[in-house]
């Protein structure tokens, strides 16, 4: 992946939901498609898709999240939460929570583009998905409260044929089982919402 092919095709039309989906649980193509326009009102939220070279080799970065009593528990993610009213923009949401989970200040990171929107029925969230670049290997001083591991991985382990794989999982109220598609990186395991914003990611083929 090229950072400034990147750069270019995140300027033009994104692959968007027909992309997201194909990651998607069983069940969420139904929870999509059928919400109603006229009551939907959901919360709104950002994350950092952040990306540095080493070794001259493009990393990406993921975070592990705490365990507690919540949906997303436990669950490889980007960096990112809930948009606050004191935020000037969802960009801004992103650069906060990356500064407050995993240390990285926003003057080192450049954003390169943002993904398609994508909305969570289970948290009622819309999320924005943005880019950046560092051009410096990070140094992470990773919030314990709100995250258990910081994991960095090569974006080209990504490419590998075997990489998606298919397992069931628990739901987010832990009532029934739902069948999904998953990245596994190593034994790293990423599914449901980042598993789609990174299938868009990488259907940019850059």
């Amino acid at each position: 992946m090229n950072i400034e092919k990147l750069r270019n095709k995140l300027a033009g039309n994104l692959p968007g939901i027909k992309s997201q989906i194909k990651m998607a649980p069983e069940h969420r193509a139904e929870e999509l498609f059928s919400i109603n326009s006229d009551d939907f009102n959901p919360k709104l939220s950002a994350v950092l898709i952040l990306f540095f070279h080493e070794h001259e080799k493009l990393k990406i970065v993921f975070i592990r999240r705490s365990e507690y009593v919540g949906i997303h528990s436990g669950q490889i993610a980007f960096p990112g939460g809930r948009y606050e009213e004191w935020d000037a923009d969802l960009c801004e949401t992103a650069l906060r929570e990356v500064e407050e989970e995993i240390g990285l200040k926003a003057d080192s990171i450049e954003i390169i583009g943002q993904l398609t929107d994508l909305y969570i029925p289970p948290s009622n969230f819309m999320v924005r998905a943005f880019l950046g670049y560092m051009k410096e290997i990070p140094r992470f001083e990773m919030n314990e409260r709100e995250v258990q591991e910081i994991l960095v991985l090569d974006v080209e382990l990504f490419r590998h044929p075997d990489v998606i794989k298919v397992r069931e999982f628990k739901t987010h109220n832990n009532t029934r089982l739902t069948k999904a598609p998953y990245f596994d990186v190593g034994g790293v395991v990423i599914w449901g919402a980042t598993a789609m914003m990174l299938n868009e990611l990488l259907d940019l083929d850059c």
